[in-house]
């Protein structure tokens, strides 16, 4: 290939900046030695009833394992995801993405992408670093974040696209789109959750014995199709700009 460049000699953990945060079991968290080693408990569930008043958005969460309904005010303090299935077209030009890639051949190949939209890309950072040990994964694994540049088909093997990033380690090299990728949009608004929508939480006990939900990520049935989103998403963006 082309793209001979070594992720494995180019890239030191000492320089790479931990503060972007990394995905485990699904939720974006500080990365930290500590929640590298200590996985937290994942907990399913739905949702009971969606309350909204003005801009707050409660939702009211019910346990697989039974129990009274756990209210969960969506405010920063709960590290809060909605994420749905999207297709290929999600990963165009602008778009903030992350996942994790296996190195092949000195090029990183991805098959599992997230594109994360609306209010919750401004808090993502470039990043790569190669991924924590884990039973049954490559140790070639590398986990990383960035924006999208651009996107093509590549040269030398037409049946691969590729992006480019703004990840500044790879220096413009291209991320492969892996045959049979998949996409998941993530995002942290709260209209298009409803009642009965499947959730994973993870959470602590309180004073008193009650629950507190520190992480909740629901998982959206319908899958989201990148041309209606993106054209949904420019109407509100020029509504807000007219009202302005």
């Amino acid at each position: 290939m082309t793209t001979a460049y070594s992720l494995a000699t180019r890239l030191k953990p000492t320089v790479l900046s931990l503060a972007c945060g990394i995905l485990i079991t699904g939720f974006a968290v500080e990365a930290s030695a500590q929640a590298q080693q200590q996985q937290p408990t994942v907990t399913k569930g739905t949702v009971a009833e969606v309350i909204r008043k003005g801009r707050a958005t409660t939702l009211m969460i019910l346990s697989e394992a039974g129990g009274d309904p756990i209210s969960v005010p969506i405010t920063p303090r709960v590290q809060f995801a909605v994420q749905a299935k999207g297709d290929l077209g999600f990963l165009a030009e602008k778009q903030v993405v992350s996942g994790k890639g296996t190195l092949t051949n000195k090029s990183l190949f991805v098959k599992a992408w997230t594109v994360h939209v609306g209010l919750s890309a401004r808090k993502i950072k470039p990043f790569v670093k190669q991924s924590a040990k884990a039973v049954g994964q490559s140790q070639n694994s590398y986990d990383f974040a960035g924006t999208v540049s651009s996107r093509q088909q590549d040269k030398d093997y037409p049946d691969f696209e590729t992006v480019i990033t703004n990840i500044r380690q790879l220096k413009n090299a291209p991320i492969y789109i892996d045959k049979g990728a998949a996409v998941t949009v993530s995002m942290t608004e709260t209209d298009r959750v409803e009642e009965g929508a499947k959730v994973e939480f993870i959470a602590n006990f309180a004073k008193g014995g009650r629950v507190q939900i520190t992480a909740l990520k629901v998982l959206l049935d319908k899958p989201l199709k990148a041309e209606e989103f993106f054209k949904e998403a420019e109407k509100k963006s020029t509504r807000r700009r007219t009202s302005s």
